[in-house]
């Protein structure tokens, strides 16, 4: 075997342990949900939200809020955190789509109610006393519930809200709150003397990738001191390498572009405390997962993962990170 490729997989092997420290033992993610909606599940449907907690072992914190969203703090066990997030994540808005349409219909029959029935107070036919219901859709704030006042419409998406509930939304997070879709770029605070090196080994085969060969990824840091963007301005912090892997196939390489606009808008890394060691002040990962080991699962950071790729660009996305 060369000199050069044992070296890549004998740091492979040590740089797992830098990634559990960063991971911290649990795999997490986030979540903005309508406080209607979350309320009307709780009080409501709570036996909905424990099962699906029970199933699939999620683990829900509201991690902050404003006047009309909640933040959701999203965790799973580090076992398999992988595959369990992505689809307990995908199976909690599934159930929040389908409390949205209870709330919904909750509310409309208590309008009818009030109004006197189906008919409405006059004894109007249901289209002439409150429009069709596409037209109550469209009037209605996903985020709010109520009638859309100053409508404010997403360009991109072209979603429509209250102008004062999106602002806030935005806010919290620079995406549309129905369909994710990122607005602006964000800059995070990785060290500014880091670099990404690419190389590709056509004999190195992944599990699960073996018709394809490695995209080798090495991120080097050098020793630094830490600036005004970060927890300790003026403290030093330590260098690091970090290695990670990448089947090269189609998908693999569109993984690896966006990879490469994570780092040049310094989204990759971030400088905190090690959950692992404890230890302040170091380079740690953030929050945009990469398979430090060649094999092992997902129990070890490697391969074979089958929904890794699909997973990661998720990650990606949320921070604005598209092909486009």
């Amino acid at each position: 075997m060369p000199a050069a490729l044992m070296t890549v997989l004998f740091s492979s092997v040590s740089f797992v342990l830098s990634r559990m420290a960063a991971c911290g033992g649990a795999t997490k993610n986030k979540l903005t949900v309508s406080k209607p909606v979350w309320d009307f599940l709780t009080k409501e449907a709570p036996s909905k939200l424990v099962k699906l907690k029970e199933e699939t072992k999620l683990s829900i914190l509201i991690d902050g809020e404003t006047s009309e969203i909640y933040v959701l703090q999203l965790s799973t066990p580090a076992p398999g955190a992988g595959n369990g997030l992505y689809l307990a994540r995908k199976a909690l808005k599934a159930l929040l789509k389908e409390t949205e349409k209870e709330l919904k219909k909750a509310q409309r029959q208590s309008r009818a109610s009030w109004a006197g029935g189906p008919g409405g107070a006059g004894g109007l036919g249901g289209a002439a006393a409150g429009g069709s219901r596409e037209e109550e859709q469209e009037s209605q704030c996903p985020i709010c519930l109520g009638e859309i006042q100053n409508v404010k419409t997403l360009e991109k998406c072209r979603h429509s809200f209250c102008e004062a509930c999106i602002t806030r939304a935005l806010q919290v997070k620079r995406a549309c709150p129905m369909c994710g879709r990122f607005y602006g770029q964000l800059v995070g605070n990785q060290p500014e003397n880091g670099r990404m090196l690419v190389s590709k080994d056509s004999s190195l085969l992944l599990p699960g990738y073996e018709k394809y060969g490695t995209i080798i990824i090495q991120y080097v840091f050098p020793p630094g001191v830490q600036g005004v963007e970060h927890p300790n301005p003026g403290v030093r912090y330590p260098g690091t390498t970090r290695v990670a892997y990448l089947p090269d196939c189609p998908e693999g390489n569109k993984v690896l572009a966006l990879f490469r606009k994570a780092f040049d808008q310094r989204l990759t890394f971030t400088i905190g405390t090690s959950m692992t060691t404890g230890r302040a002040n170091v380079i740690t990962w953030n929050d945009i997962h990469h398979k430090t080991n060649c094999t092992g699962g997902p129990q070890l950071f490697g391969y074979p993962d089958p929904t890794y790729l699909a997973r990661v660009q998720e990650e990606l996305r949320a921070k604005g990170l598209t092909e486009d």
